[in-house]
Formats: structure tokens, C-alpha cells, sequence
């Protein structure tokens, strides 16, 4: 059942900030929002022209179907960008056991060939350590991995494999995270994203501190997507030497992963309007070579602020989410609202 929005409603106490945005970006353009009763996952936007837009998660009406699946999967969306000539890391889409049985039943000649953990190995070896795991199609960083050796790489495969039929193993990328937001031809949000860390205060092991971490973040978000008993957790730990039971000296840093997924818990430095003009055309092209008028494009690359000559595209997202960038600040709460107005009035 659908129920109207709008801003300062009770229902929308405790729920994630972007529906607070939808609420009040509706109400500038004198349009009205309807959301479904239980999640708001899914609604309408009615426009006063008549137009009525659909809402399905972030996602805005916006984009075309092709444009979109395309963008969700993260293997031929590397394809398509590397054919235009764009940096893309190289990678190999490794099939589940399940999948290959389901396969096998309807064509037994395809199902041998799809490459799965057992040539997992040898696929790796090409492309060289570290790797980076990640579901072939997936948002908010969830399963991400970075794998060290090949044991590493059996377990998040292992991992993966019981929740989806495709894995996607990528060369890692060395430098920093940034995503990208861009509206129609032009970049309206940019900002780096920081693996999740706490800093110690020579009291509390690392438990209590990633603890109290992620439950404000949680408050904030409805999230994140990360505990403190991931397997992740533990292995970025022991790369720095420490556990969850250490207690670090006051001031020492302890990154909790080595990804920097928002929705894991990372942590964002606002880039608007600071990229250097190859970084906002390198993420402009990107959305244009898929087709997407609103995505947002993730770049790993040294300092982007400076330049973006080693700039590679890591991912492009489709439904780009602005819970945590609209709600780290003020400014960024502003710039949030203004973007999806703006979307919302084409």
C-alpha cells in the first residue's frame, strides 16, 4: 500500500536519510511523493506537469533498462568501458558449482567450459596478487574481499559462492577510492572514500572501538553492512599486526578492511568541485559509454584533485545511493538535496 510523503512526517523517523531528501525535494517542486507503506523501498514521484516518475531504491526513472543492467554487472560493464578505450582492471568472472549443475542440465557443452573454483588458481596467477572478490553484480560493498594468496582467494570464493552463481576476481589497484556523481553530462558529487578505521585511545581493545563505531553509524544509516566478527575484519587486522582483542596505543590508526565501501563503514573526504578537469570528464564519458544519464562512477587513482593520467574505473553504478554523503554534513546534506531535486524536475 502506497501513502503520501512528506517532510517532518512521523513515518519517516528512523528511516534512511534519502527518503527525507525524496520528501523534501518533492515538496520544492510542488510534486508529491508516494512511497510503499512498510519499507519506502519502492514508490512514485507525482511531478505537477502530470509526469509521474518511478522510484525503486535509489534508483530515480532516469536511466534506460539496457543502460542499467549493463551497469550492474560489474564484468561486461569493465568490457564495455576497455572497448572505448577507457582504464578498467583486469579480471575473470568465475562460475558457482550450483550454477554449473544448473547449466549442465540444459547444455551439457557450455557448462564445461564455464570456468569455476577450480581454475581459480591458475586464472589468478595471470592476473597477480593481490586480488580483489566481489559478487559479478552487487552494490554497497557487499562480499568485498581483497585476497593476499591463494588460500585467501578458496575462502572468499567459498564465501561467495553460497550466496551467488558469479564471482568476478580483478586485479588490485593501487591508490584511492573515489566516487563520482554525475547528472546528465556533468559531475554533481565527488568525494573519496576511506577504508573504515578506528583510532585508539590506549584503553579499549579494538572490539569495543570498532563496536561503538559502527553502532553510531548504524543510528545514522540504518546500516552498515559490516560487523565486527567479519572474517574481512580479522584478516585486515593481521596485515597490521593486531586483533580484536588489541588494545592500540592513543592515536594509533587500525583500518577495520581493505576496502573502502561507505555502507561497510568507510569513511568520505567531500571532493566536489575540487577534481581536476580530466577526473570529472574521465567520469562524464564513463556514463555516457553506458548510456546512463544519473550514475555514479567509481575511480581509484593517486590524487584526483591533481590529476588523472592512472586513473582506472573500478565500477559504475546505475542507482547511485547519497544516504551517507547527505548525511556526513550540512554542505553535504545541501548538495545532496539540490542533486535530487534536479533529478527529480527532468
Amino acid at each position: 500500500m502506497f501513502r503520501q510523503v512528506r517532510p517532518g512526517d512521523a513515518w519517516l523517523a528512523g528511516r534512511r536519510p534519502f527518503l527525507r531528501l525524496l520528501a523534501e525535494a518533492a515538496e520544492r517542486l510542488g510534486g508529491r511523493l508516494e512511497l510503499e507503506e512498510r519499507f519506502g523501498h519502492v514508490g512514485r514521484y507525482h511531478g505537477p506537469g502530470g509526469v509521474v516518475r518511478p522510484i525503486f531504491g535509489n534508483a530515480l526513472g532516469l536511466n534506460a533498462e539496457a543502460a542499467a543492467m549493463l551497469a550492474a554487472d560489474k564484468s561486461y560493464t569493465a568490457e564495455a568501458l576497455a572497448a572505448a578505450g577507457l582504464r578498467t582492471p583486469r579480471g575473470v568472472v568465475l562460475f558457482s558449482p550450483a550454477y554449473a549443475a544448473r547449466m549442465r542440465l540444459k547444455n551439457a557443452a557450455v557448462a564445461e567450459a564455464l570456468p569455476g573454483p577450480d581454475d581459480a588458481a591458475r586464472r589468478a596467477a595471470r592476473l597477480g596478487w593481490p586480488l580483489i572478490v566481489k559478487p559479478n553484480s552487487g552494490s554497497e560493498g557487499r562480499g568485498v574481499a581483497r585476497a593476499d594468496d591463494p588460500e585467501e582467494l578458496a575462502a572468499d570464493l567459498a564465501a561467495l559462492f553460497s550466496t551467488d552463481d558469479r564471482v568476478r576476481v580483478e586485479e588490485w589497484v593501487p591508490g584511492l577510492d573515489t566516487r563520482v556523481t554525475v547528472l546528465d553530462g556533468a559531475v554533481r558529487l565527488a568525494y573519496r572514500r576511506l577504508p573504515p578505521a578506528v583510532r585508539g585511545d590506549g584503553v579499549q581493545p579494538v572490539r569495543m572501538l570498532a563496536a561503538a563505531a559502527l553502532a553510531e553509524l548504524a543510528a545514522r544509516h540504518r546500516g552498515p553492512k559490516l560487523s565486527v566478527d567479519d572474517p574481512r575484519v580479522a584478516r585486515a587486522l593481521a596485515a597490521q599486526g593486531t586483533a580484536l582483542d588489541t588494545v592500540p596505543e592513543a592515536g594509533r590508526e587500525v583500518r577495520l578492511l581493505d576496502t573502502a565501501n561507505l555502507s561497510a563503514g568507510g569513511r568520505l573526504d567531500d571532493l566536489t568541485g575540487r577534481l581536476c578537469p580530466d577526473a570529472e570528464a574521465l567520469a562524464i564519458r564513463a556514463a555516457a559509454i553506458l548510456g546512463l544519464r544519473f550514475a555514479g562512477i567509481d575511480l581509484r587513482a593517486a590524487d584526483l584533485t591533481v590529476g588523472a593520467a592512472d586513473a582506472v574505473v573500478i565500477e559504475v553504478n546505475a542507482a547511485p545511493g547519497l544516504d551517507f554523503f547527505g548525511s556526513h554534513g550540512e554542505a553535504q546534506r545541501a548538495r545532496a538535496l539540490e542533486l535530487v531535486t534536479d533529478a527529480l524536475s527532468r
